[in-house]
């Protein structure tokens, strides 16, 4: 969530202080990184991972406090004594980017221009954001800001030595500046909240911008071959075929918000006309669907027909 919304859950998402980071090998060398409950939820503590190349380490997220991030890293000197060269945050989110201060001074720190600016920027007002949301004593206090070394537009190949590693902007799903990363060797692709977990799971579009979500997640879905594997942002791992499930709920969504708008329906008529509850099987869906994505959806749409 963003510090920009004040229409989130009075109670954390999940209990910072009770995450136990476990590490699965998705291909030799490529382990992804997610809480040990990641198979019995639909909604989890963030997942990241690391590639292991044959000189150094990336690794993708750094977690939202010291103590994940030590996790994280502690995770990787199981596999591999190998300097941690680079980490990437998908997004400016906190509990994907507040763990960066633990990592070595020696890491190189990856981010799109739009979240290395909203870290710059905003790193107080979204810490204050982050403890109202996630509750105090869950390491978010000692959290130190630390925003990136190197920013990426578009696309940059990082060479891990007989490995490469590209870290991509496909465009807006729910940040300015979601990044992905991917490892053609292997097949895996880390998307950060571009998607949060397989079905059920919904998309939250906290800053918005539906529709842009659409047509990113459909270039993600073309880039992919079928065979690929995703570690989403807050789930478990996921094959290209099921970004399917996203894309067509935002699409219903858009349908029917348009159509409760053209019959001039105020936001509490289109909150009841796309009650969309055949998506209800997601634990998140009444806060996720009714309190951010449909009105989300309205301010767009009627914004877009003026």
């Amino acid at each position: 969530m963003t510090q920009n919304d004040d229409k989130h859950e009075t109670t954390p998402p999940w209990d910072a202080a009770s995450v136990n980071l476990t590490s699965k090998e998705m291909a030799p060398g490529v382990f992804a990184v997610m809480p040990d409950d990641v198979f019995v939820k639909d909604h989890v503590a963030t997942t990241g991972g690391f590639v292991i190349g044959e000189r150094s380490v990336l690794v993708v997220e750094a977690m939202l406090n010291g103590d994940l991030a030590s996790q994280l890293i502690g995770l990787v000197r199981k596999e591999t004594s190998k300097p941690i060269r680079f980490l990437v945050n998908t997004s400016y989110h906190g509990d994907h980017a507040y763990g960066n201060y633990v990592f070595p001074e020696s890491t190189v720190v990856i981010h799109h221009p739009a979240t290395k600016r909203y870290m710059d920027e905003n790193f107080e007002e979204d810490r204050r954001f982050m403890l109202g949301l996630m509750g105090k004593g869950k390491g978010i206090e000692r959290v130190q800001s630390r925003s990136a070394d190197i920013t990426v537009s578009d696309l940059i190949s990082v060479d891990l030595g007989g490995r490469t590693v590209e870290i991509r902007h496909f465009g807006f799903a729910q940040t300015p500046g979601d990044l992905v990363i991917w490892t053609p060797d292997a097949k895996v692709l880390w998307v950060g909240n571009m998607i949060q977990a397989p079905s059920p799971a919904l998309p939250w579009l906290l800053e918005g911008r539906h529709r842009d979500t659409i047509e990113t997640l459909t270039k993600v879905r073309d880039f992919l071959p079928e065979d690929a594997t995703i570690i989403p942002g807050h789930g478990r791992p996921m094959r290209p075929a099921d970004i399917d499930f996203p894309i067509r709920y935002l699409r219903e969504l858009d349908a029917a918000v348009s159509a409760a708008i053209a019959a001039g329906g105020s936001v509490q008529a289109t909150l009841e006309a796309a009650g969309m509850s055949h998506y209800g099987q997601y634990s998140l869906f009444d806060w996720a669907h009714n309190s951010v994505n449909v009105p989300a959806a309205y301010e767009a749409i009627r914004h877009s027909a003026k």
